[in-house]
């Protein structure tokens, strides 16, 4: 699948009222790349500034439902057109969109926040900002899914140890946020904004004694309980053996891999499409040989985002148990069909990677890509948890 950015102008078309009014599809404008898009490609929606101030970046995720071809305006979204002419009433070559996330305020992803990546600096709307569509690299794409999921919820233990890692590398420095700089690299490693760290790393130096300049007053719970974790009062020093260890520990080493995030799920997902042409009993009979010899806990990889080294085993058991089909009752998202003419469909994990579940066949379920994106970001996410946990209590095959 691709990735696109579709942008709009809040001059020309009310994109917050739009996006408000929930609509059941979104018809968008498509100026190039046409016969490039296809259906289950994913799409973030920018939000240029306009003429009233506001703040760019991306506001919302959806999905294709429908390839770009000559359509009319969807009838719910004529009435937010702030212009009138052709792009407003004429049939002209749109796509049809799916909503899967629309951010608050606190969720958006700047856009001086992506001038200051190392990643997304290089993002083709930044460069041009003319045009209405724009494909993005893979590893864009990675970078984007990692601070799309992150952006907006507050910082986590294993995340303030990152940041007090930043800071701990930057002491008695000046503190750079360039690409390469020690925020720079804490920032890809745990899927946080450059200036987000940049801003915990001002929090830890609120609450550093030795600290000759100026922090930021920020510093919550989490922060001040990872600094008695790490400060010895005794010596007045940050314990740096501990706390490297444990950063590692956390977050894995932090020397640069040689493949990007991309290239690993290519190649977990290629091998989990070999797979498929095998009978269940014989993959059933693959994953038991295999226990004992490759860890339920998968390994991790710090590449652009953190990636885990999956099993493709557990991916192929999961679809066709599931019959390609997605595994929350009464699903109402129509499939569509990938090359080798199955419903598409995506593997979660019940108890996240990140959070210590086991990459497993009794803790995966098959989901349509928006039921994923929902169980992760939705606010009925906790109980469409409940719902597949219940499933896999009762139906392990």
């Amino acid at each position: 699948m691709t990735t696109w950015i579709f942008q709009g102008n809040p001059d020309d078309y009310d994109i917050d009222a739009y996006l408000s009014s929930r609509p059941s599809q979104l018809v968008w404008l498509v100026t190039r790349y046409a016969s490039e898009m296809a259906i289950g490609d994913r799409v973030y929606l920018w939000r240029n500034q306009g003429k009233q101030g506001a703040i760019a970046g991306i506001v919302a995720e959806a999905i294709v439902t429908a390839a770009p071809e000559l359509r009319g305006e969807d009838p719910e979204g004529t009435r937010f057109w702030r212009v009138e002419g052709p792009r407003a009433t004429a049939p002209q070559i749109r796509a049809v969109l799916r909503l899967v996330k629309v951010a608050n305020t606190r969720e958006v992803i700047r856009a001086d926040w992506c001038s200051d990546d190392p990643i997304l600096r290089d993002l083709p709307n930044l460069k041009m900002r003319a045009s209405t569509n724009y494909r993005i690299t893979a590893d864009q794409a990675h970078r984007l899914d990692a601070l799309w999921s992150r952006t907006g919820r507050d910082w986590t233990h294993n995340e303030s140890v990152a940041g007090l890692m930043a800071y701990a590398e930057t002491y008695g420095q000046p503190v750079s946020r360039l690409p390469g700089s020690p925020i720079a690299a804490v920032a890809l490693t745990i899927g946080r904004a450059v200036s987000g760290v940049y801003a915990k790393v001002m929090n830890f130096r609120s609450l550093d004694p030795r600290a000759t300049g100026s922090g930021m007053s920020g510093a919550g719970d989490v922060d001040r309980e990872v600094w008695r974790e790490f400060f010895d009062t005794s010596s007045s020093a940050i314990r740096m053996d501990k706390l490297r260890e444990e950063f590692i520990r956390l977050w894995g080493a932090s020397e640069e891999m040689t493949c990007s995030a991309a290239d690993v799920s290519v190649k977990i997902e290629d091998e989990a499409a070999r797979l498929q042409i095998l009978p269940l009993d014989e993959l059933l009979a693959k994953y038991a040989a295999q226990k004992g010899q490759r860890a339920a806990r998968p390994s991790t990889r710090v590449l652009t985002a953190r990636e885990y080294d999956r099993n493709p085993l557990v991916i192929t058991i999961a679809r066709i148990r599931a019959a390609h089909r997605c595994e929350i009752n009464d699903c109402e998202h129509a499939p569509f069909e990938t090359n080798e003419g199955l419903p598409y469909t995506e593997v979660h994990h019940i108890i996240p990677l990140a959070d210590g579940g086991e990459d497993t066949i009794e803790n995966v379920a098959c989901l349509c890509p928006a039921h994923h994106r929902e169980v992760h970001l939705g606010r009925r996410a906790a109980q469409l948890r409940m719902h597949l946990t219940a499933i896999r209590m009762t139906k392990t095959l």
